[in-house]
């Protein structure tokens, strides 16, 4: 019977840590392309165009990266209940959760007939989409060097 050396206890831990930094990089990527691919659909929305067909060529651009939104939100979803005890995620999370409950209220109700609840959704829409995008921008330059100790390897 071998007794394993301390080096190899701090090797696998080191090794774990490694694996959980780059499963919260997954999950920070994820919210990044989401919030990108939001702020792109907010500025087709509401950018002013000479005719209505110019909007559809602003929003063709955005076909191909529409066809991997739904993998990256699901992917983004499971990864923050697995990370469930990382703070800006849990933030990320709930957002998504509130601007969902936000949509279905609005489609629900429309309590504005001039037009006001459209204006209040799109400032939502572009709240959220700041907020998907510079979490993560700050996880990358920031937060990933400052949680690199504290990092939980059993999830």
């Amino acid at each position: 019977m071998t007794i394993p050396e301390p080096h190899d206890k701090v090797a696998a831990a080191e090794t774990a840590k490694q694996k959980s930094l780059r499963s919260l990089d997954r999950a920070y990527a994820c919210y990044a392309y989401v919030g990108l691919f939001t702020i792109a659909l907010l500025f087709v929305v509401t950018v002013p165009v000479p005719t209505p067909d110019a909007r559809e060529g602003y929003g063709m651009a955005l076909v191909l990266p529409g066809t991997l939104l739904p993998i990256a939100f699901v992917a983004a979803i499971v990864l923050t209940v697995k990370w469930r005890r990382h703070k800006p995620l849990r933030l990320l999370g709930l957002s998504t959760l509130f601007l969902a409950l936000l949509f279905l209220l609005a489609g629900v109700s429309d309590c504005c007939g001039d037009g006001r609840s459209e204006y209040v959704l799109d400032a939502f829409i572009g709240i959220f989409g700041c907020c998907a995008t510079f979490v993560p921008a700050w996880w990358f330059a920031i937060g990933r060097r400052r949680y690199r100790d504290e990092v939980v390897t059993d999830t």
